[in-house]
C-alpha cells in the first residue's frame, strides 16, 4: 500500500528553483544590469576625489587643533605656575600680574617687594613663637609686623597683625591678674 505523502513548501520551493535554473541558460543569470550613461558612472572619479579630499582636510585641521590646544594649554600651565608662586609669597592674592602670553617666566623675574617679604616672615616667625608658647617673642614679631604693615599701608596684613596683637595683650591679661 502506498501512502499519501504531501510535500512541504520549502520543498516545493527547491525544486521549482532547480527546475528554472535547469531550463534557463546559465548567461542569462551571470548578466548583471549596468546603466551605460549613468550620471554616477560618468562623475566617479570626481566622487571619489570628493570622498578622499574631506577626510584629508579634517584630518589637518584637527592636527592643527591640537597643536593649538596643546599650546594654550602649556600657557595656562605657566601662568597657572607663577600666580601660585606669587600667591605664596603675598599671602593675600588682590595684586597677583598675569604671566604673558608670550613666553615662560623664570623664578628670578617675579617681582617682590623686600619689606611686603620682611613683613610675611616677621608674621610666619610670630606664628612659630606663638605655637611654640613663647608669647613675648611673639607680641613682638606682631608688633614689628604691625609697623611694617601700617608702613605699607597693606589693610590685611595689618588686620593679621592687629588681630594676633589683641589676642596676646588679652593673654597677657589674663595671666597677670
Amino acid at each position: 500500500m502506498m501512502e499519501n505523502k504531501q510535500v512541504g513548501i520549502p520543498t516545493m520551493a527547491f525544486l521549482v528553483s532547480n527546475a528554472l535554473m535547469l531550463s534557463t541558460p546559465l548567461k542569462a543569470l551571470a548578466e548583471t544590469c549596468e546603466a551605460d550613461n549613468s550620471v554616477f558612472n560618468m562623475n566617479m572619479p570626481l566622487l571619489l576625489a570628493v570622498a578622499l579630499i574631506g577626510p584629508t582636510v579634517g584630518g589637518l585641521l584637527a592636527r592643527q587643533r591640537r597643536v593649538e590646544l596643546e599650546r594654550m594649554n602649556e600657557q595656562l600651565r605657566q601662568i597657572n605656575t607663577a600666580l601660585r608662586r606669587q600667591a605664596k609669597i603675598e599671602s593675600y592674592a588682590p595684586t597677583l600680574s598675569y604671566a604673558p602670553v608670550g613666553g615662560r617666566i623664570p623664578e628670578t623675574e617675579v617681582l617682590v617687594d623686600p619689606k611686603k617679604q620682611e613683613l610675611i616672615s616677621q608674621l610666619k616667625s610670630g606664628k612659630n613663637f606663638l605655637r611654640n608658647q613663647e608669647l613675648e617673642k611673639a607680641f613682638l614679631e606682631f608688633k614689628t609686623a604691625l609697623e611694617l604693615a601700617q608702613n605699607l599701608k597693606d589693610p590685611i596684613e595689618e588686620k593679621k597683625a592687629a588681630r594676633v596683637l589683641g589676642l596676646l595683650t588679652a593673654i597677657k591679661r589674663c595671666f597677670a591678674l
